[in-house]
């Protein structure tokens, strides 16, 4: 992990600098080079607040001598400090404020390995850098850590201006391929395909996807600590693997097979674009039964010097032999150089590796509920390690106070013979209130309460998690949502909708090529809305209900207030004096906003709308008696409550779908 580190350096720092010092220029005592907690986050995401970081740095003495210094980051009250040297040569004397630090780091060895320097204001280097779009976010930031092509103009003009500083690349051996001349730029493909919109649990996900397609009953997946020899991963599986013509297609871009019925795969995408959008380098090891081994890798550094589709045919570094070894036959999928997150996540206390491993094990967890199970018809239970540790499923249905529907099939319109449609298979279930989920788990533990709560939840919110829960081939793709159907309700909250289907059913859904994304055929949405009527209704009497206890007549007034009728403990009147409780005025209610606008123009009958005030319905003139029923109990809030209910079960039914394509009111 090499990252480029930019810092415009102020007075307060250049104390560290001997000749500084001597001048008599030092505004305080500090003898070190402040480091922004992000960026040390970034770079060291293993890193935590007490520990001292090791980096082994090269710097100038003079013009033309390099010297090698053990310097260290070391955590202060807000920030880190860069300590361990202080230079004594006379060649910083043009040190002042606004001089330009760049450091480059490999984080990936411990101590981290670095080389930095120090650019005079007017040297074209720093002109070079200040002015181009990659240092733009100095302007809000004291310092950024840019790594790969974030950092890629920066890099070369570092390298054209102290060559000495950086050493040359090694050459790799290759595999020369033949072409006709018209082949995709392979570097601007690469930076296409990366950039697809993959975080890293979708990516890890979509490699798993290829093993399960290949077979595989286990899965270990490898993510070691970053800081400790730098940030890779490994997904190996034991599923029957690959001849090396096998491989050869597979590393294709876009190569095109025919798929098995159960087969995740789509596009022949999936393991090129999952991979770089993490990593720079990809190197695949895979076996058959009773064949050969082989590897193939496509790295970015080698197309860019090269600017061929030229794949690299050599064997896996020594390092990370042991992690690739199969058995008798298998695939590992090696992601190496990987870029860090743009943002690391921030929780309070927990280090950002630590948080990356809880984000992918959680989508795992989730979207291979059904594998993990072993709930998958036709095929044995399916066990996956992250850092040898077995995932644990997590079903979003599968509470035992659950409420599931029946199963219903809905054929999706289309040209193929009826024997041969598409069928999609919807089953609604209702979860439980959280007092009722509260008073389940009442005997747990308060850290395992809020474990429950947010496997439950899946780490978000309640209203959040609503909606539809797409599954393609037993595999979850898409979750939370009504697709348009209906907007996101406080009351029906607790209703999710399994909605099953296969690879035939890709093109009129839409499926997207990250397999993330779908799109409900208008043909399909009456169906569904009728399947979901009485669920939604369900739904919403069971939160009804958890609305009613909450607020019944079993409170208790509020401390100091006797009855709540201003008498004191002995059932007098409350006035002032000793042994006496004074009397609490009753305080202003809040008025009800209402759940009704009346609007002019539109082409609807009523819309329903969500915003930050809440939900409310928006009633035109279309249908002239419904407003002037709004304009009467406009003073009225329960009766524009109960005619806001009214028109939702007439929505749930398809009525003003029915009124709104009839202009003329029959």
């Amino acid at each position: 992990m090499k990252f480029t580190i930019l810092r415009l350096l102020t007075h307060s720092e250049l104390g560290m600098f001997h000749e500084y010092r001597r001048s008599g220029r030092e505004g305080s005592k500090q003898r070190a080079i402040n480091f922004d907690s992000d960026v040390v986050d970034r770079v060291f995401p293993a890193a935590k607040d007490s520990d001292r970081i090791e980096i082994s740095c090269r710097c100038f003495e003079d013009a033309q001598t390099l010297v090698v210094k053990d310097q260290w980051l070391k955590k202060q009250e807000k920030n880190w400090r860069l300590e361990g040297n202080c230079p004594q040569s006379p060649y910083y004397s043009f040190v002042e404020p606004g001089v330009l630090f760049v450091m480059v780091v490999d984080s990936s060895t411990s101590p981290a390995l670095a080389s930095w320097m120090v650019i005079p204001t007017e040297h074209p280097a720093r002109t070079a850098i200040i002015n181009h779009g990659e240092s733009a976010r100095l302007s809000t930031s004291s310092m950024i850590a840019l790594h790969g092509d974030e950092g890629e103009f920066c890099r070369k003009v570092i390298e054209e201006h102290f060559p000495q500083m950086f050493e040359k690349a090694d050459i790799m051996q290759t595999l020369p391929t033949s072409g006709t001349g018209m082949e995709p730029d392979p570097v601007g493909l690469f930076k296409i395909l990366a950039r697809a919109g993959h975080s890293l649990p979708s990516a890890v996900a979509d490699l798993v996807d290829n093993s399960l397609s290949k077979g595989a009953s286990e899965i270990d997946i490898t993510f070691p600590n970053p800081n400790q020899g730098g940030r890779w991963m490994c997904i190996r599986d034991n599923g029957y693997g690959m001849t090396p013509e096998g491989l050869r297609d597979a590393m294709k871009i876009g190569h095109q097979r025919d798929y098995d019925a159960a087969d995740l795969g789509k596009y022949g995408y999936g393991l090129k674009g999952a991979a770089w959008s993490q990593a720079d380098r990809l190197t695949v090891v895979s076996r058959s039964a009773a064949g050969p081994e082989s590897v193939l890798t496509w790295d970015k550094e080698h197309l860019e010097r090269t600017r061929r589709w030229d794949i690299i045919e050599a064997p896996v570094e020594e390092k990370y032999t042991a992690v690739v070894r199969l058995g008798a036959s298998g695939t590992a999928v090696l992601l190496t150089r990987m870029r860090p997150p743009i943002e690391a996540p921030k929780v309070k206390g927990v280090d950002p590796y630590s948080q990356e491993l809880a984000s992918v094990r959680d989508h795992l967890e989730l979207v291979f509920h059904r594998f993990l199970e072993g709930a998958v018809r036709g095929r044995q239970r399916v066990i996956i390690r992250l850092n040898g540790k077995a995932l644990q499923p997590n079903n979003p249905m599968a509470h035992p106070l659950t409420k599931p529907f029946d199963h219903h099939s809905i054929e999706l319109p289309g040209q193929q013979e009826p024997s041969t449609r598409p069928i999609i298979m919807v089953r609604a279930h209702v979860l439980p209130t959280e007092a009722e989920f509260n008073e389940y788990h009442k005997s747990l533990t308060p850290e395992a309460l809020r474990e429950a709560r947010e496997r439950l939840t899946l780490n978000g919110r309640w209203n959040e998690s609503q909606g539809f829960y797409f599954y393609r081939l037993d595999r979850l793709i898409k979750w939370g949502g009504w697709e348009g159907l209906f907007t996101k309700d406080e009351h029906t909250k607790l209703l999710r909708v399994a909605v099953d289907f296969d690879r035939r059913s890709d093109e009129q859904l839409q499926v997207d090529i990250s397999k993330q994304l779908i799109r409900l055929p208008v043909a399909l949405t009456d169906s569904l809305m009728e399947v979901l009527r009485t669920p939604r209704s369900h739904a919403r009497n069971r939160y009804a209900k958890k609305v009613s206890q909450g607020s019944g007549g079993g409170s208790t007034p509020p401390a100091g207030t006797g009855s709540g009728t201003g008498d004191d403990v002995t059932g007098k009147k409350g006035t002032k004096g000793p042994g006496r409780t004074p009397t609490v005025p009753p305080q202003p209610t809040k008025k009800e906003r209402s759940p009704l606008r009346l609007v002019e123009g539109s082409a609807a009958s009523w819309v329903r709308k969500t915003g930050f005030t809440g939900e409310h319905v928006e009633i035109s003139q279309r249908i002239p008696g419904l407003f002037a029923l709004a304009q009467a109990i406009s003073e009225d809030i329960e009766a524009q409550k109960a005619l806001s209910e009214f028109l939702r079960v007439l929505e749930d039914v398809g009525v003003v779908r029915i009124l709104d394509g009839k202009p003329d009111g029959q």
